[in-house]
């Protein structure tokens, strides 16, 4: 990250980069992130996951929902998001952390419903409802690609180190 130009851009990244370091870094940079937070920052999903999930607090939130049909299946996908975050006590150590969102999402299929609230996020910019579900889907897009390579081509497991080689391997 260091070394790339991100200044003025949103950095999109899953949970496994969802450092307070990695934020820093981001941040003095002048750029912004969005970042998953799951199990390896328990304390900050577990307050994130409280706060949207407490129906008592639904008006502080901003909402949005888009239902698609995709692969025989209907997909009702509703992301929150709140700025109002001056009670959480991670809020500090978090560079620029202004921001907090979740996506509920919805799955209706021949076979029956299941929902979850299976993302939660936190960003230093200040997004919309639409804005977090725009992210956050091409962010989901990259990680399905990225899936297929490792699962099916084993991508991860390949030590070659020749540009041009891995170049030709990723024709």
């Amino acid at each position: 990250l260091k070394e790339l130009n991100i200044k003025g851009h949103i950095v999109v990244a899953d949970a496994l980069n969802c450092q307070k370091e990695t934020a820093k870094i981001i941040v003095n940079q002048k750029a912004d992130y969005l970042f998953c937070v799951k199990d390896n920052q328990p304390n900050l999903k577990k307050d994130i996951e409280d706060f949207i999930q407490d129906k008592m607090l639904e008006n502080c939130l901003e909402i949005i929902s888009k239902t698609e049909k995709n692969y025989g299946r209907i997909e009702t996908r509703t992301a929150c998001v709140t700025s109002d975050i001056d009670w959480l006590e991670q809020k500090k150590d978090w560079g620029n952390l202004c921001c907090i969102g979740a996506i509920h999402t919805e799955f209706q299929t021949k076979k029956g419903t299941s929902s979850e609230y299976g993302h939660y996020y936190i960003s230093s910019r200040k997004l919309t409802a639409e804005q977090l579900l725009h992210h956050a889907r091409m962010e989901w897009s990259v990680e399905s690609k990225h899936w297929l390579l490792d699962v099916h081509f084993e991508e991860d497991w390949c030590l070659i180190e020749n540009k041009e080689v891995q170049q030709h391997l990723n024709m």
